[in-house]
């Protein structure tokens, strides 16, 4: 056995096992307390790109998904909105079909005219006011488009809820207000209820295509999504999280290997010294 001041092959291979132990230890360690397989690039290269990908992949999802979710909440809000309309609609054919029948008289028609022209400034000042976070949901240029990704978008257009915009060729709606051609005064009934029949229909058709593009548009999609997206969220816990059951294992065997290579290395250093004072003599 070589006797000096210099270390010994068996303390260079114990600290050598020591070193390895630690640095078992420390790996485990980290991985327990972050309970991430994966924390820096030479823990897995490969798992380090797979797992970024689909994070970006499940980031692009979750937009996605949120934005569909704004899309539902703007289609209810336009929904209530032209329900309100349809019932303001059915107001005005009451009074108009009213008016028709004999047996009013000249006050009595023009308070149906008040009531008439009351409703008709309603149907406005709900098509202006109707919005979602600052935008306009019923003036025409409201496009909801949704965008799965790769695939082919989907779109719709909420139509422009007004009294101009609303009724038939012959008449539109507006033409009902006090003067116009379809008044209570003007006799133009038939012309009236033209325009309420076109009117209404108009605003059934539109929430009826908004109704279907929710449930079979947004809705599918937004399932679909839901599944996708706990799909890649496993894949990336798959690559990523701490196999606990297996790094406690490892961080017991770690400890061990440590006590030992520490024990190793204070015997080795007791060993020198008592050589070095049996090989000096008393």
């Amino acid at each position: 056995m070589r006797i000096g001041s210099s270390l010994s092959g068996a303390d260079l291979v114990a600290q050598h096992n020591l070193a390895q132990a630690m640095a078992l230890l420390n790996a485990a360690s980290v991985r327990l307390s972050t309970m991430q397989r994966i924390n820096r690039g030479a823990d897995d290269p490969a798992g380090l790109i797979a797992m970024g990908q689909l994070e970006a992949e499940l980031t692009s999802l979750e937009a996605l998904d949120t934005s569909a979710g704004r899309m539902v909440g703007a289609i209810h809000v336009a929904d209530s909105a032209m329900a309100e309309v349809g019932d303001l609609l059915n107001a005005i054919r009451g009074d108009v079909v009213e008016a028709a029948s004999a047996g009013l008289s000249e006050g009595e028609v023009a308070a149906k005219q008040m009531e008439i022209d009351a409703a008709l400034g309603a149907i406005n000042r709900i098509g202006g006011s109707t919005g979602l976070a600052g935008r306009p949901l019923l003036d025409g240029s409201y496009t909801l488009t949704l965008s799965p990704g790769a695939g082919p978008s989907s779109s719709l257009t909420l139509p422009e809820i007004s009294t101009a915009a609303l009724g038939s060729n012959e008449a539109r709606l507006s033409e009902l207000a006090s003067g116009g051609s379809a008044s209570l005064a003007s006799g133009n009934f038939v012309g009236a209820l033209k325009a309420l029949d076109a009117a209404q229909s108009q605003v059934l058709n539109a929430r009826a295509e908004a109704g279907a593009f929710e449930q079979y548009t947004i809705q599918s999609t937004q399932r679909l999504l839901g599944n996708m997206e706990e799909s890649i969220a496993s894949s990336i816990g798959q690559i990523r999280d701490t196999d606990v059951a297996a790094e406690t294992s490892r961080l017991i065997r770690s400890q061990i290997l440590v006590d030992a290579g520490i024990s190793a290395l204070r015997l080795t250093s007791q060993s020198r010294r008592l050589a070095s004072r049996l090989l000096s003599g008393p």
